[in-house]
């Protein structure tokens, strides 16, 4: 059973609706959906080409964001393209969803760099007790942390 969450401004059961992220000189625009409204907001439009939309949905107990659906392939420092955005979309979504800014990859720009690796060592740190797990990395032990957190 796949559970789209929408990408309207629009109040869902009190669930988060959808994030929008953009790298601007280096700091990251995270905007909930409103609670409310009489008609919605029109999406704001990326700021830079390196700016990408999270559309998150459950599928079964995993989260993802829209830009890959593995659960095992190696993502880690250095690399680019769409399973890092994934990577980075979800940290986002657990940074606003716990409230704590260290899961928070500083944007969603498909780069693979040290702010992403730090929330991912962070968010490792909740999922593992054994600090050899805490290598920043995103493989087939990490990725259903980050997706069932």
């Amino acid at each position: 059973m796949v559970k789209k969450i929408s990408s309207s401004p629009r109040k869902t059961a009190g669930r988060l609706v959808t994030f929008v992220t953009a790298g601007i000189a280096g700091t990251a625009l995270v905007g909930l959906a409103p609670t409310a409204s009489a008609s919605p907001a029109p999406a704001a439009a990326p700021a830079s080409a390196s700016a990408y939309t999270c559309n998150y949905y459950w599928s079964g107990s995993y989260l993802y964001a829209g830009y890959s659906t593995t659960n095992t392939t190696n993502t880690k420092y250095g690399q680019t393209g769409n399973r890092v955005i994934e990577v980075q979309c979800l940290m986002t979504y657990w940074a606003n969803r716990v409230g704590d800014s260290k899961f928070d990859p500083r944007g969603v720009d498909g780069q693979f760099g040290d702010n992403t690796r730090a929330a991912v060592v962070n968010a490792q740190k909740v999922c593992f007790s054994d600090p050899a797990e805490w290598d920043g990395e995103v493989g087939p032990k990490t990725w259903p942390c980050l997706r069932i957190w």
